[in-house]
């Protein structure tokens, strides 16, 4: 017999022996995955519901204490004329790291405050969150203030996180960075102080980290 006439015996007998497990095993890894998928994207919806519920509850609050005090008669419409303090507080932090760390399974959460002080949420990978050139669709400038995670736990600003406030200073006003909430780890970023960053922990001033057009630097 020929080698020809070998091969296609081989061929057929690897069909004939062939009951569908492979396919079966293939299937159920394909099932496997969008299951996962799925349920992590219930987990990012749930993790955006939880900050704008958050924000909203806690911004309200605020504006009656503020009306309330100074006799006033501001309505949520009127929200963009005010500066709320919510958007730098302990408990807004606290919630935007459980968020991303509790919620979510360690994923870098966003979250913008813009002119008019509503609040937009954006979820990404592990390392990497969105903003930069493309920030959130139908948002006010200038931004009041932008809050993203580090959910591996160290407050810093990343080259990505610099070129964002050197891109956006003229319109940013101020920026967060969360390292970890156990030990209220942050770093804060302002407008008129562009290239330093304050690093925080435990309500102490940590460390400083600078930057320039060619290096990047850290003081004690």
């Amino acid at each position: 017999m020929s080698r020809t006439g070998d091969w296609f015996i081989r061929e057929e007998e690897k069909r004939n022996a062939d009951d569908g497990y492979d396919r079966y095993i293939e299937e159920l890894e394909w099932a496997k995955a969008e299951e996962e998928f799925e349920a992590l994207e219930r987990a990012r919806d749930k993790a955006e519901q939880h900050i704008l519920e958050k924000w909203f509850h806690n911004a309200n609050l605020e504006l009656e204490s503020v009306n309330h005090h100074n006799n006033w008669q501001m309505t949520w419409e009127d929200r963009d004329k005010f500066d709320f303090a919510y958007a730098r507080s302990e408990d807004f932090f606290s919630a935007i790291w459980h968020t991303s760390t509790e919620i979510l399974p360690g994923l870098e959460v966003q979250v913008v405050i813009d002119g008019k002080n509503n609040c937009y949420v954006t979820t990404g990978s592990p390392g990497y969150v969105e903003f930069g050139m493309q920030p959130p669709i139908g948002m006010s400038l200038p931004i009041k203030c932008w809050i993203h995670t580090h959910p591996f736990g160290s407050a810093y600003f990343s080259g990505v996180d610099i070129r964002t406030v050197s891109q956006w200073q003229p319109l940013m006003k101020e920026a967060f960075v969360l390292g970890g909430w156990e030990y209220q780890h942050y770093g804060w970023w302002q407008q008129d102080k562009p290239k330093q960053l304050a690093i925080y922990r435990n309500g102490q001033l940590e460390r400083m980290q600078y930057w320039g057009q060619e290096s990047e630097s850290e003081e004690e």
